[in-house]
């Protein structure tokens, strides 16, 4: 076997695949073509069945966020490649119980602090190496996002509790997603569960420095994050491409 035939094997098997997706998909459809170093994909983070919900372990109560996506694009087809891409959860209010008698809201948000980087393994076959998607293609992968956990209209029994413009996590906290994701249609959502750390508070300065309290209730290890990754889109055309990744 040559040199550039052994080269082209995984391609050829991820093209071959490709044409049997594009066999399944509803009329009309048509199976994106891969680009050889940067094949787009988007999945939405959250769905009905899944919201995308984190348990605070401290606090032993759930916050639970709207959908949100990911944008992100394979950097190769061939072994084990990088996946990067940008992740946008939308804010959202949670209710809990502080010191187990005091109830509490606030506004949360996640706020990326850089694209979220890992790698991925493209697979063929629906019923081998994707089983578990029912997909002709798959990516066995694993992702890290960064992001600061923001805390803003903090109330306490219905009381406004200053906490100035920028109450959030010193550091950002590290959420590791490990999947196997679906990159053909039609394709069932991909349920993602792991466990955190929240990193201590800083800068929740009003009329005092509240960053050591909010650290005392919230941060610490052995938070959980559960989710349904959406494939959203898959391949650079077609009616279900996701146009050319930046």
């Amino acid at each position: 076997m040559s040199a550039l035939t052994r080269f082209s094997l995984p391609l050829v098997l991820v093209l071959a695949a490709l044409s049997l997706g594009s066999a399944q998909a509803a009329p009309g459809d048509t199976a994106p073509a891969p680009a050889a170093a940067n094949f787009p994909v988007g999945f939405y983070v959250g769905d009905a069945q899944q919201p995308t919900t984190s348990r605070v372990a401290k606090l032993g109560s759930e916050i639970s966020f709207p959908q949100g996506r990911f944008d992100g694009a394979l950097l190769g087809l061939s072994g084990r490649v990088p996946l990067t891409g940008k992740l946008s959860i939308p804010v959202t209010e949670s209710y809990f119980v502080a010191f187990r008698f005091m109830p509490a809201t606030a506004t949360v948000e996640l706020v990326p602090a850089g694209d979220v980087t890992g790698s991925t393994q493209v697979l063929t076959g629906k019923d081998t190496n994707c089983k578990k998607t029912q997909t002709n293609l798959c990516a066995d992968s694993e992702v890290t996002a960064k992001v600061f956990v923001k805390l803003s209209n903090v109330k306490v029994d219905g009381k406004p509790l200053d906490v100035g413009p920028d109450c959030r996590t010193a550091q950002p906290a590290e959420v590791t997603l490990k999947a196997l994701l679906p990159l053909a249609f039609p394709a069932p959502p991909a349920k993602v569960t792991t466990t955190f750390t929240t990193p201590p508070f800083a800068g929740c300065v009003g009329r005092e420095d509240l960053s050591r309290l909010f650290t005392g209730l919230v941060s610490g290890p052995g938070n959980t994050l559960v989710t349904d990754l959406v494939l959203r889109c898959v391949g650079s055309s077609g009616p279900n491409g996701c146009g050319t990744a930046s």
